[in-house]
Formats: structure tokens, C-alpha cells, sequence
């Protein structure tokens, strides 16, 4: 495994369908579990300086409270408007019960 991958949560701490907020070298991400895998993006609307982590997953999309912006949790994409940019996205891996993400990307 990469030096640049950081131990974050262990697995059975996220429910599926759930995410947790998390801060990994000094950046607020949410930490999504959806059907059996992690998803790693950062906590920040793309249209406004609005924390995703106070909206809600709605599959494997997060939805931002603000506007109801939606956004992939695996591609960052913006699927509805008002947003129209994406979000960054970070690569997650699981290994030993843990969820370890890379915050270097």
C-alpha cells in the first residue's frame, strides 16, 4: 500500500448506506458506504462554500442540503443543478477491516 494512504475509520463504524465526516491532512472529507464500497470526496459543495456532510446520500450520490445539488461519489460529477462542477474525489482502499484513503491526490 502507498505511504500517501491514511487509516481513517474501521469498516464496521459506517453502516451501509451511511457516511461519517472525517479530516485527513488537514482536509474535511465525508467517508460514504454504499452497497459494500467506500467513497471518499471532499466536504464542499462545488456551487457554494456549503459543507456536503449536512445533506444526505441518495444512492450513490450525495446530495447537498443547500441547493439539492447532487454529485457522484465516485466520479465528483455534478448529475442536477445549480451545480456545475465537479467535486474532488479521493481514492479509498480496504484493507484489514480499516478504510484508508489518500488525501495526497
Amino acid at each position: 500500500m502507498s505511504d500517501s494512504f491514511v487509516a481513517v475509520a474501521a469498516c464496521d463504524t459506517i453502516p451501509d448506506g451511511k457516511f461519517i465526516k472525517v479530516r485527513v491532512a488537514g482536509r474535511a472529507l465525508v467517508l460514504a458506504h454504499v452497497a459494500g464500497r467506500y467513497y471518499a470526496v471532499e466536504d464542499q459543495c462545488s456551487h457554494e462554500d456549503y459543507p456536503l456532510s449536512f445533506g444526505c446520500l441518495d444512492g450513490d450520490r450525495i446530495k447537498c442540503s443547500l441547493h439539492g445539488s447532487r454529485f457522484s461519489l465516485e466520479t465528483g460529477a455534478p448529475l442536477e443543478e445549480p451545480a456545475d462542477r465537479p467535486i474532488r474525489v479521493f481514492p479509498v482502499k480496504v484493507m484489514d477491516g480499516w478504510v484508508w484513503i489518500d488525501p495526497s491526490t
